[in-house]
Formats: C-alpha cells, structure tokens, sequence
C-alpha cells in the first residue's frame, strides 16, 4: 500500500495548526474565475454610487472579529460557513486567504463586491475589492491586480482611507516587480497615471533606448487625455533629459520589495511509502523538520507568510497506465507534477526530490519553468549538469574529495599522499577529485589505485603493502592514504585495511569519506594513525541551539528529531531566509549564488557562485598519541 505520510493529511486539517504555518495538500487556479471577477469588479465600480460611504460598526460581530484576531481560522469556516451579513462575508473569505485557499475566498469576495447596495455594502464591496486585489497579486494576475489597485485609489467612492491604502499596495506592487515584467505591462491599455507609475519605476532599470521611447508614447498618451503638465510625466522628462547621466546610473539589477503580508509558496517533493517500509520514517522527519521551519518562519515574520504544497515523487499509477507521449512514463509523470505546483499552486520554489536517480527528471523541467529546485539528499556528481536553477544542499563526492585534499595539503601540511578507491563506485569521483586537488596545491601523490576491486573479490592487500612507513621497504612512505570506500561493502573493505595496517604497524594516517564516521576504531590498534573524514552534514546536539530545536521539536512533535528532521529543518529554513530577503522570486538563483553561508543544525550552505553547496564538515577521530598530546 502507498500512502501519502500521516503528519501531512494531519498538518492539512482543520485543527488550528494551519493558522500558524499555512499547508495546503494540492490546489488549482481556476483562471476563468479570476477573469470573470475582474469583469464583474469594473461592472461595479462603473456603476452610479451612492456619494458618501458609511464605514460599519463591527459591534454587532464581536465574536467574529474575537475569532479573527486570534487566528482560529478554522472555527469561523465552521462556525460561518453560511454566511448572512457583509462582515460574516469578509472575515470568513479572510480566513480562507490566511490558509492560502484562494479559491474559496475569490468566490466570497465576489459576492461581496456584487452587493454594494448601501452605504454600508458599499464600504465592505471597497474593502472585498482590495482584498481581491490582493488574491489576484498573490496568484500571479498582476495585470488585473494592478488595474485594480489602481481604479480603487482614484474612485471617488473610496474613503481617502481605502484610497491609501489603495495606493500603497499599488506601489507595493510595482516595486515588487522585475523590469521585464513592468516593461510587458507598460504595453498594456491602462489610464494615463498608471502607465506614468510604471514608467517611472522603469528608471534606471532599462536602457535609455528603451525608456525614451516609452517616454514618447507616455507623451502622446498625456497630450490625448489632458496629462501634459502632470508632475509624474516631468519627473521622467528630467530624468531623460541628458542621456550620459542616466546611463550612468543605468543599474539593470532592481532592488526588490513585497507587500505587508506576502504569502511565500515553497513547493515540496518527497516520495510516498507504506507504513511497513523503513523509509517512510526519513520522509516522514524531512517533511516535520521543514513543516517546523515553516511554523516558526510565520510566528516570527509578522509581514508575510509561508506555504508548503506538497507533491509525491511516487507514480503509484505507473505499473497500469499507458502514456501516449513521446516521453517516458518518469518523465511525464515529473512534468505533471512540476507544472502542477508552478502553473496550479504558484510555489516560488521547490525543495526535492529526495534521491538521486529522480532528480534528472525534475532537473530539465526546473529550467524550463525557471523555477528554483533544492535537493536536500541527492548528491551523486552525474547531477552536475550546470543547470541553473537546480541546487545541491548536499555536497557531491566530488566536492568532498577536493575539499578533503585542501584540508591535507594546507590545514595538516600533508606533501605526499596514497589513493585507494573501488572503481565504479561513487568514491570513485571522489578519488579523482582528490588527486586533481592534491596535485593543483604541490602535494605529491605516489600511489594512485582506483580499481575494480569485486573482480579481485575485495582482496586489498596487494595495494595496502605501499602504504608501510617502514623505511627498510622499498616504497615512497606516505603521510596519509585517501580510502573514500562507499556503498555495502564499504565496511568490509575499511576492516580489511585497518587488518593490513596493523599487520605492517603502519603510522600512516587516514582520510576517508563518511563511511569512516561508522567504524568503531580501537586506538590501541594503531595508537600513531589520526583518522579525518568528511560528510555533507553534521549535528552537534552540544551546541545551545541545537538543544533549544530539539526541546521546541519534541513539544510541538511529542518525538525527538532524527538526522532527517535537522536536514528538513535547515533546507527549508534557508530558502525561507532566501526567498523573503529576496521578495521576488525570480530574483533567487541570483541571490543564492552569492548571499552569505547559512550555518544551521545539520548543513551550513554555501553555494559560492556555483549550485553546488561547498561547505563540507571534516570530523577527526584521534589517535591515540594525539589524545595524550591533548591531554
């Protein structure tokens, strides 16, 4: 049996954990909706108005607003999901807003909108206006919310309140966008003002080519409705009017912002397993510790909010279905679920997936939908496909052998070195990464084995016999050997060598890949060999933050976290941190790139102007003279 992992369907429900980190399991845009809404908001603001608004008392909706202000969102869908008055309308479309169901909201608002029949309605159909505004921002229709914006600042019905506000989120929007977005919309047949706000957010952004002609068409446009002398219009004609100046300023690369309240959607792909499969725990922990980031993101932003939309990896439909398609069934199955959280949920990122074998098939279609993927796992080197939106949080084997190589040869001032790895194996990029690394900083390396070493049934003897320090043999004495052993046979493989060293009592050190973090190894045996190894990720349950993350975790979970929880925590804490630095997401793959490394429980990332995370822990097991060196 396939089953989605518990803790997702229960994060979903409606029992008051959504008001404080916003999950929503699987939604759709319905864009004919948001066209007819916007057909029906300019049939209502064309309408005769009354002249004067009178703002309600809430007085009779106490409770409602009581509810409201605590955020028990779900109480009032279940306590009004009928709802009779304009308030009961308002506040139930708000709840459904905060819990990022914007379809629900889009079609109370609507009706809002459309029963502006008193002064009072008049004043909820202004404030529904806004708000729809709003959902249509946050659906991505930012043609329709800005015009909207934009018709409720100058109606002369809106009290001068809603006018400014009105007027700020419209600014709010502008400065959120990017110059081609605004460029596009420049296009588009608004009044006079509005393209006049637009063009004067474009200065500086675009070249002076483009902006002078933007310039005469605003010009013709003034002269046709009267706008000539508008203050707007002459700011840009002084700004135009020396062409060296403004290409000397001319900065393609906007500084971005985002309106009060934002809602983030970060889109998560993990697979699905049966209760009974040992890996339906690693999926489980990875979505609590992110579901944790997301929690504590929305306790402590108070002027924007995150989501998380979760998708399976899982085709639990492959094995019966025929794909009439020119891709094969993995391929389409991964389209389907990218398109679905870019084009239906309108995620700004995407954490997963999980393994290395499913990333290819996300990789190609991140490009395609410009969509930023982070692989919290999968760090095999054959997804080093210089794919720009395509990001490993785990370093891959070969960043680990080179960065292992630099701490030998600058950190311990190792000079001459040995190489042992399985060819085929992943410690096999590992290996060469090593050696080029090595060579690059002067060191020598003497020994160089990367061999099939099954077909010699694991034998490793006739290799290991290079690395004594007994200076009687005929060998070039190393001062440490590099064994990036992978895989199940790993440990076999790491006793056999450990076996042979302590046959030759050999002091060589050791360095190694992560598998040497498992071995259990008596100093006794080999009281001059220090061992140092590296991994991707690490927990040091001693640091204060680290024990603070777990007491938090195990009251709001009621169970510790696992390596996997810290891992989901921190991949999901740093594109959070990423994507409201950032404020428009299509800004991120620039930002990551050079935006300052993140240290958190389990990983600190740094991407280092590449997509590959080139931060990577190297632990120490000390020998036995070291320790009394310490002592």
């Amino acid at each position: 049996m396939i089953s989605v992992p518990n803790h997702l369907l229960l994060l979903n429900g409606n029992n008051g954990l959504e008001r404080k980190m916003g999950l929503t399991m699987n939604q759709s845009v319905v864009y004919l909706l948001l066209v007819v809404l916007s057909s029906v908001l300019v049939t209502v603001l064309s309408l005769e108005p009354v002249d004067a608004q009178t703002v309600p008392s809430l007085s009779q909706n106490q409770e409602l607003l009581s509810l409201y202000e605590q955020g028990l969102d779900s109480v009032i869908i279940q306590q009004y999901s009928s709802p009779v008055t304009d308030a009961e309308y308002y506040y139930l479309a708000s709840s459904y807003v905060r819990l990022g169901q914007y379809n629900q909201a889009l079609i109370l608002l609507s009706t809002l909108i459309n029963a502006s029949n008193s002064e009072q309605s008049l004043w909820w159909s202004a404030e529904a206006s806004l708000a729809q505004s709003r959902l249509l921002f946050y659906l991505g229709n930012y043609a329709s919310a800005l015009e909207q914006a934009f018709d409720l600042s100058t109606c002369y019905t809106s009290t001068p309140d809603q006018k400014r506000r009105a007027s700020m989120f419209l600014d709010d929007i502008l400065e959120f966008l990017s110059s081609s977005s605004l460029a596009q919309l420049f296009t588009n047949h608004y009044p006079f003002e509005l393209k006049a706000s637009i063009l004067e957010e474009l200065m500086y952004v675009i070249p002076y080519e483009l902006a002078n002609t933007f310039y005469s068409e605003l010009q013709q446009l003034a002269l046709a409705s009267g706008e000539s002398k508008n203050r707007t219009l002459s700011r840009i004609e002084r700004q135009l009017s020396t062409p060296i100046q403004y290409r000397s300023r001319y900065n393609p690369s906007k500084q971005f912002g985002a309106p009060d309240g934002f809602h983030y959607r970060l889109g998560v792909l993990l697979p699905t397993y049966s209760l009974e499969d040992a890996r339906y725990a690693v999926v489980q922990d990875l979505y609590k510790g992110m579901s944790f980031a997301a929690e504590e993101f929305n306790a402590n932003t108070p002027d924007a909010k995150m989501f998380l939309i979760y998708k399976s990896t899982t085709d639990t439909l492959s094995a019966v279905k025929q794909i009439d398609t020119e891709y094969s069934e993995g391929e389409h199955f991964a389209h389907t679920q990218i398109s679905s959280l870019v084009i239906g949920d309108r995620v700004n990122a995407i954490i997963g997936p999980l393994f290395s074998n499913e990333a290819p098939l996300y990789a190609p279609l991140a490009e395609k939908f410009e969509i930023p993927l982070f692989l919290p796992l999968a760090n095999a080197d054959s997804l080093d496909l210089h794919n720009n939106y395509m990001f490993q949080v785990n370093p891959s084997f070969s960043s680990q052998g080179a960065i292992l190589a630099r701490y030998a040869v600058e950190t311990l001032g190792y000079d001459t070195l040995g190489i042992l790895a399985e060819k085929g194996s992943l410690g096999e990029a590992a290996a060469h990464s090593f050696l080029r690394e090595s060579e690059r900083l002067g060191a020598f390396v003497a020994y160089d084995f990367i061999e099939n070493l099954e077909e010699r049934g694991y034998g490793i003897t006739d290799f290991t016999q290079y690395f004594t320090t007994d200076t009687l043999d005929s060998v070039t004495i190393i001062d440490a050997v590099y064994v990036p052993f992978t895989g199940t046979i790993a440990q076999t493989l790491i006793e056999s060598l450990l076996t042979d060293l302590v046959a030759m009592q050999s002091t060589i050190d050791i360095l190694g890949s992560e598998e040497w973090g498992a071995v259990n190894i008596n100093s006794t045996r080999l009281p001059e060999t220090d061992v140092y190894f590296s991994r991707g990720y690490a927990v040091d349950t001693t640091q204060t933050k680290t024990r603070q993350f777990t007491t938090s975790y195990e009251i709001r979970f009621g169970s510790s976290p696992t390596n996997f929880s810290y891992i989901g925590y921190d991949v999901a804490h740093y594109v959070m941190r990423e994507l409201y630095a950032v404020k428009n997401a299509k800004a991120l793959k620039n930002r990551i790139k050079t935006s300052s490394p993140y240290k958190g429980h389990a990983f600190t990332i740094d991407f280092r102007n590449t997509h590959i995370n080139s931060s990577v822990f190297i632990q120490h097991i000390p020998s036995l003279s070291t320790q009394n060196e310490d002592k």
